[in-house]
């Protein structure tokens, strides 16, 4: 399977090409709700308040340890999304009678990108840079970045995997973790190692030895699926 690295893409300038890909992501969603207490019932009464913003965590490493270059350039550039760019407009104005009316610049917007499988319209809510590795004249060359990156377009983050789509019906994705192996999935997924290879042709895969953490793996819905590829 060819490797494809997850990408950040800026609504503002170039796109910024993970150097190693994220072996975790978190999405977490969370419904506004109000509950008050009605006289003699054992349940308080709910009402739905709105929908908050979804939020993808994750954290990308950096390293140039090999080649023994800089790393803070790489850093920068993730950075300045956080910084407001007077080129962008929240749409609104601010001022008041007898004051002249300004537009409200922002941080840029961003995509995150994986393949064909992720896809997150967003704003970088928080990012954290943890250098910890140091060349003797002080040249960071590893750090990792800690990001919160917040929705802001309500759609599919894993657009593909509808099955009016392009995707066939149950079938899921399974992002390998690190050292994680085809033989440990089939054993955990369907409870038999040796299916492996079937699961490597289902996704078209030549060489097992060449995946790597993060990759995403197809999985079928059923293991009957798996009959005409072992």
């Amino acid at each position: 399977m060819t490797y494809v690295p997850a990408k950040i893409v800026p609504e503002v300038g170039d796109e910024i090409e993970c150097m190693f890909n994220p072996d975790q992501i978190t999405f977490k969603r969370t419904n506004g709700w109000s509950f008050r207490v009605a006289n003699g019932t054992q349940q308080p009464a709910g009402a739905f308040s709105g929908g908050q913003a979804g939020t993808l965590t994750l954290t990308l490493m950096l390293d140039s340890t090999e080649a023994g270059e800089d790393i803070a350039l790489d850093i920068d550039t993730l950075v300045k999304l956080t910084h407001i760019d007077e080129s962008l407009s929240n749409g609104t104005t601010k001022g008041g009678r007898g004051h002249s009316q300004s537009p409200q610049h922002r941080p840029p917007t961003c995509k995150f990108l994986w393949g064909k499988y992720l896809s997150f319209d967003a704003v970088i809510q928080s990012l954290t840079v943890r250098y910890t590795l140091f060349l003797e004249d002080g040249t960071p060359v590893r750090a990792f970045v800690d990001l919160i990156l917040t929705q802001i377009d309500d759609k599919d983050i894993y657009p593909n995997q509808n099955p009016t789509s392009g995707g066939r019906t149950g079938e899921r994705v399974h992002r390998l973790g690190p050292r994680e192996t085809l033989d440990q999935v089939a054993w955990a997924e369907f409870g038999k190692p040796g299916l492996w290879r079937a699961i490597a042709a289902f996704n078209g895969i030549d060489d097992p030895l060449r995946l790597r953490a993060g990759d995403p793996i197809l999985l079928p819905a059923a293991v009957d699926d798996l009959k005409d590829f072992a």
